[in-house]
């Protein structure tokens, strides 16, 4: 069962994704890179809007193709939150590298990988608990 809906995204694709970031973010830090870092802001902000051609999103959907894992729905607006602060994180990485703050830059980098490796290995979105508790409350706080 395909599912295109724009309320849910696929489980292996988030997973996966998130093991790119740890990837990327890992060589950025090590060689000192901002502008790696540079792009997966704006690949956290495609994610975190929803749009469907970020980079890593479509590398991680070709690996599960090929490696041939079933899709596995699940409610995509906890993942596009987690993927804003995504974007706050990588942000702040990358001002801190751009400005030669590296101690400061590898700090967040690596809470970032901590968090990243969270999702990819144990399935734990620490986005996704704070939107819990933060987001839905505000949502019915207007119901």
């Amino acid at each position: 069962m395909k599912q295109t809906n724009k309320f849910y995204t696929d489980e292996n694709t988030v997973r996966s994704t998130a093991f790119l970031v740890i990837i990327v973010l890992a060589v950025a830090l090590i060689f000192k890179w901002p502008y790696l870092v540079l792009l997966l802001v704006f690949d956290f902000i495609m994610r975190a809007l929803g749009l469907s051609l970020c980079p890593l999103a479509l590398f991680s959907r070709s690996i599960s193709k090929i490696l041939g894992l079933k899709r596995r729905p699940i409610f995509a607006a906890p993942k596009r939150f987690a993927a804003a602060l995504g974007s706050l994180f990588t942000l702040l990485v990358f001002l801190l590298m751009l400005n030669g703050l590296y101690d400061p830059a590898f700090a967040v980098g690596f809470l970032l990988i901590i968090l990243a490796s969270l999702e990819s290995f144990f399935k734990v979105c620490v986005g996704c608990y704070l939107y819990q508790f933060i987001v839905i409350p505000i949502q019915n706080k207007f119901k």
